[in-house]
């Protein structure tokens, strides 16, 4: 039987081929060894110089005291050290198409997988338990392209972030989740469980997130679905950006596609057509506030358009270890916050009715769901 292992000398490196002539011995203590390798024998590790370890190293067989599992052990380690990928050297890895590199930027991991489950996560990490999770995520399945980035010296996270988010938010293309430093949760969960990749480990204040929907416009090769960004400053000041793109194919892409389309009469034509509609540009913080009222605009437009149109403005809210009836009065609350703001805008309070329906309802096309205003035309 032949191995391969590599010792080392001062300066150089050797690979040396050995041929063990005899298999698994009955008594340990007569195991026949090489002195291919410095740890072999436990003999060798009490000789002091170097000079009279290196006169040993020989291709002879002599007794060794060392069990045979442990030399099993050592030659399987070193094979596996030895055989580990390196994603960062990845022949296939490149930029996201449509999606440009930071100028001086170098790809230091890149992976694919088709078909994957992934979870998009849309709140800030929180301990739960003694757990830390996610405040919400929603899954999606696509085709995922993970890209980490490190940044040369010289640029704030700031840059760097800006940089990617105004290439990811263009036009049509909508916000999910956004945070900045500790409002993001541990790092150390962004990096280990999130994304998989250690390097992005750092201190809290130092990291950027975004969860946002996204659509390249290239040419024979457009795609559609979920982007998260996330940017961070390690302690030792090396400054990285990850890339998760989610492509989404067959009739969930074309309906995230339709969903961009947010023009009144657009928006109209869904709603007379499915009966009910995901309003857009519409987000709740956690304090039941609006941080993104543009699709009140939106949508009091529509009513104008069609002055008969009676509608329900439904609250979803879906978020794990809260109560039901909590969830069904915060949602509520949140579908009479559009209501009045409707109202305020022009729009007949009597032709609207306001309903929380909490998590009950979690599913609807195109994501995601778990927090979202829906409007259903009243028969």
């Amino acid at each position: 039987m032949t191995k391969r292992v590599m010792w080392i000398r001062p300066g150089r490196v050797f690979w040396v081929a050995s041929r063990l002539k005899a298999t698994r011995p009955n008594l340990p203590n007569s195991r026949m060894c090489r002195r291919s390798h410095l740890l072999s024998c436990q003999q060798e590790r009490r000789r002091g110089k170097l000079k009279s370890i290196m006169k040993k190293m020989k291709m002879t067989a002599r007794p060794c005291r060392q069990t045979w599992w442990v030399q099993g052990v050592t030659w399987f380690s070193i094979l596996f050290l030895v055989s580990l990928p390196s994603w960062s050297q990845a022949a296939e890895a490149t930029d996201f198409p449509g999606i440009n590199r930071f100028p001086g930027a170098e790809i230091v991991d890149f992976r694919e997988a088709s078909n994957s489950n992934y979870s998009l996560v849309l709140g800030r990490m929180q301990r739960i338990a003694g757990q830390v999770t996610a405040s919400a995520s929603e899954r999606f399945q696509g085709n995922l392209t993970r890209i980490t980035y490190q940044i040369p010296n010289g640029y704030s996270e700031a840059e760097v972030y800006g940089f990617y988010r105004d290439q990811i938010i263009s036009e049509g293309q909508r916000e999910l989740f956004t945070c900045q430093g500790r409002g993001c949760g541990s790092s150390n969960y962004w990096a280990n469980e999130i994304f998989d990749n250690r390097i992005l480990y750092g201190p809290v204040q130092n990291q950027r997130y975004l969860a946002a929907t996204f659509e390249t416009g290239l040419p024979g090769a457009s795609q559609i679905g979920y982007a998260a960004l996330y940017v961070v400053r390690r302690a030792n000041q090396r400054l990285y950006a990850h890339l998760d793109m989610l492509a989404l194919t067959g009739r969930v892409a074309e309906e995230q596609r339709a969903a961009q389309l947010v023009t009144p009469a657009a928006i109209e034509q869904r709603l007379l057509r499915d009966g009910s509609i995901v309003v857009p540009s519409l987000r709740f913080n956690d304090n039941d506030e609006l941080e993104e009222d543009s699709g009140i605009t939106l949508l009091a437009d529509v009513l104008q358009r069609d002055r008969l149109l009676e509608i329900f403005v439904v609250g979803h809210l879906l978020q794990g270890n809260v109560g039901l009836e909590t969830l069904q009065q915060q949602s509520l609350a949140r579908a009479e916050t559009v209501r009045q703001r409707l109202i305020e805008a022009g729009i007949d309070g009597s032709r609207i009715v306001a309903a929380g329906v909490g998590p009950l309802a979690p599913y609807c096309r195109p994501g995601p769901c778990g927090q979202r205003i829906e409007v259903v035309v009243r028969q």
